[in-house]
């Protein structure tokens, strides 16, 4: 009984005061501030979100390929003549372009009703410096010229010459601006995108490979295609090898241009390596190491081409020029100097103290007759759609519009002088035995 009377009070006690923690919770424990964000503007990455609350899952925005704003953009210049300069940064033509004397600042403004999440820049000349900016977030309407008033947001130069640039947050008005510098300011296209997933129509560079699987050294732009076939994109986009494509001559900003585009589209992310040689043909190899600065100053790039990137194994050209060409002979016969001098810190000490000594464990030559190897590039690859590696090659080669008017292509001129045919001249872990593979017997980077 006594048990009883004690559970009856406990239960009204507890009727009495049930109210009252009601009402003190939804006063004291229960109540979030909500703070409006000016419209346009969003949440930083990394800002806490109010207790107990979760994260919004993503847009439709979000989910959806970035759209391509560049044609609504309206856009002016420093320059003036805003629609002569508009149509050469957006005719898809990388033979045209803006330029800003370097003596002048300069800048383009662009205006899109849609926000602009980010940028994408393809470069001719880069000036020292150069500035990505928005006005501040209450002047979203963007009617505001002098550089004070801007709030920079990404600062250039960038190592390379396609540039891809997310905003911080989107805006309906951004600025390319650069001060005055000693050198000339040149773009040859400029694409605006909305919100959403990474655009198609862009390219967004990692660094060079380091520690690489596989150097592929070309001569010139569209070598890589002709005379090593289906290699890259088998290696880099299907096999995830870790390649790196390299360039004995500079051939220019316009074909720079079409090799970065052909190689984007063959699954390269890492940005290649461009020597600061001249494009040259000169009949002799004596001419051409003389109008290249020298042939210990050809070596030497090569040997800390190895040395700072260190490839297990290097794919080049024929010693013997493929069709001729001096200057490819001078590419096979440098890579075959370099294999055992960047081995040794003696040589171009210079190198050696900044990267170290490197051995390569394997060379091959185009062509060559020693160890003979054919590769197959006829095989589909799942991640470029089921293409196979040549048909990319030839894909590829169609972004080389400066060299389609030649003879040469990466069908005709690739059988004429075999491009599945490799022989291993050089190499630290023994012949090749199953053949078929540049990566046999070597053990692969670790990601």
């Amino acid at each position: 009984m006594r048990n009883t009377r004690v559970f009856v009070g406990l239960l009204l006690l507890f009727l009495w005061l049930f109210p009252l923690v009601i009402a003190l919770g939804e006063e004291d424990f229960l109540v979030v501030e909500t703070v409006e964000l000016p419209e346009g503007e969003g949440t930083a990455a990394g800002t806490d979100l109010p207790s107990g609350e979760a994260a919004a899952p993503p847009t439709d925005a979000a989910l959806r390929e970035a759209p391509d704003l560049t044609e609504a953009c309206s856009m002016t210049f420093s320059t003036k003549k805003n629609a002569s300069y508009r149509k050469r940064l957006i005719d898809g033509n990388n033979n045209t372009s803006w330029a800003r004397g370097k003596k002048k600042e300069g800048w383009i403004v662009l205006r899109s009703e849609e926000p602009i999440a980010s940028l994408y820049l393809c470069f001719d000349l880069q000036p020292e410096t150069w500035e990505i900016q928005i006005p501040p977030g209450k002047i979203a309407s963007g009617e505001i010229a002098s550089g004070e008033e801007w709030v920079t947001v990404w600062t250039g130069p960038s190592p390379y010459v396609h540039v891809y640039i997310p905003l911080p947050s989107p805006s309906r008005t951004v600025r390319f601006w650069c001060p005055v510098t000693k050198t000339r300011t040149q773009i040859a296209e400029l694409r605006a995108y909305g919100t959403g997933s990474f655009p198609a129509g862009a390219q967004n560079w990692l660094p060079p490979t380091e520690n690489a699987d596989i150097l592929f050294l070309a001569t010139h732009a569209d070598d890589e295609l002709i005379f090593f076939g289906g290699g890259i994109p088998t290696y880099a986009a299907e096999r995830k090898n870790r390649v790196l494509v390299a360039y004995l001559a500079n051939c220019g900003k316009r074909r720079t241009h079409e090799l970065l585009n052909g190689l984007w589209s063959m699954g390269v992310r890492n940005y290649p390596v461009i020597s600061p040689f001249e494009d040259t043909a000169q009949r002799t190899m004596t001419k051409e190491y003389q109008k290249m600065g020298g042939q210990n100053k050809v070596r030497n790039w090569v040997i800390a081409l190895y040395r700072q990137y260190r490839p297990k194994v290097v794919v080049t050209h024929d010693a013997r020029g493929e069709y001729g060409h001096v200057q490819h002979r001078v590419c096979a016969a440098v890579a075959q100097a370099a294999y055992d001098a960047a081995a040794d810190p003696s040589v171009d000490p210079a190198s050696a103290e900044a990267f170290g000594p490197w051995q390569v464990r394997k060379l091959y030559l185009h062509l060559a007759k020693e160890n003979r190897i054919t590769m197959d590039w006829d095989q589909p690859l799942s991640s470029l759609g089921g293409i196979t590696g040549l048909e990319a090659a030839v894909r590829a080669f169609e972004y080389h519009v400066s060299q389609h008017p030649y003879s040469m292509n990466v069908t005709r001129t690739g059988s004429q002088y075999d491009n599945r045919i490799f022989g291993l001249v050089r190499t630290e872990v023994g012949p090749d035995e199953a053949g078929g593979d540049f990566l046999e017997h070597i053990p692969l980077s670790a990601e």
